[in-house]
């Protein structure tokens, strides 16, 4: 799971789209309070952070991260003096990309980045194992093909395993792009078919709220 921190909607639009076909899981935020709780308490592989930012600027955000978490971070900007980037890695980035930048390139700087990292995190629930690392989900030691959608929303619910997240979350997540409605009628499917292949007893409904992971 990536995090994204940037502001321009149309560039954020298309970064996510391009990292998504690469088979990364994007959380997208543009709030200036937001981040603090996203980057501090979500689990993510990789950050990816504008510097200017409305509110508050890329490099505090930075700095707190750092702070408190070795996650890798890559920072993007439209600056590019040799005192800028002294700033940016002074604050704990490990990377950066001046605007604008070629998107394959931004995924191979985030694929280093991650590997460097050496990430090994396995979430065992049951007779089914998630490879955080690898992306890869198996159950009783046998690889589950999961699509898209489904390994975006099963994320989601990993993040916080036995807590409710609410169906609004999650449609909010992976961003169908349709109408509320539509979505909404679309993850009632996606979570029966994640029933199916995982065990209906893995993923509980809440009524009126969402859905968790079972953590018995």
């Amino acid at each position: 799971m990536l995090l994204y921190i940037e502001d321009n909607q149309a560039i954020a639009k298309n970064v996510i789209a391009y990292l998504e076909a690469e088979w990364y899981n994007v959380h997208h935020t543009i709030d200036g309070q937001e981040w603090l709780d996203l980057a501090l308490n979500g689990r993510y592989e990789c950050i990816i952070l504008d510097v200017m930012l409305p509110g508050i600027d890329g490099h505090t955000i930075c700095r707190e991260i750092r702070s408190r978490k070795s996650v890798p971070i890559i920072m993007t900007t439209a600056r590019w003096e040799l005192e800028d980037k002294s700033e940016w890695f002074d604050g704990g980035a490990d990377d950066y990309l001046v605007k604008p930048f070629e998107l394959a390139e931004l995924v191979m700087r985030v694929r280093a980045l991650i590997g460097r990292t050496q990430i090994s995190d396995v979430i065992t629930l049951g007779d089914v194992e998630f490879a955080l690392d690898e992306n890869r989900c198996t159950r009783w030691g046998e690889e589950v093909k999961l699509t898209l959608k489904e390994r975006q929303i099963l994320m989601e619910l990993l993040e916080t395993p036995g807590r409710t997240v609410s169906r609004g979350d999650i449609v909010d997540a992976v961003r169908w792009g349709d109408a509320l409605y539509e979505s909404d009628g679309k993850l009632d499917v996606y979570i029966a078919n994640l029933r199916k292949k995982l065990g209906k007893e893995l993923i509980e409904t809440i009524k009126g709220l969402g859905y968790k992971m079972r953590v018995e």
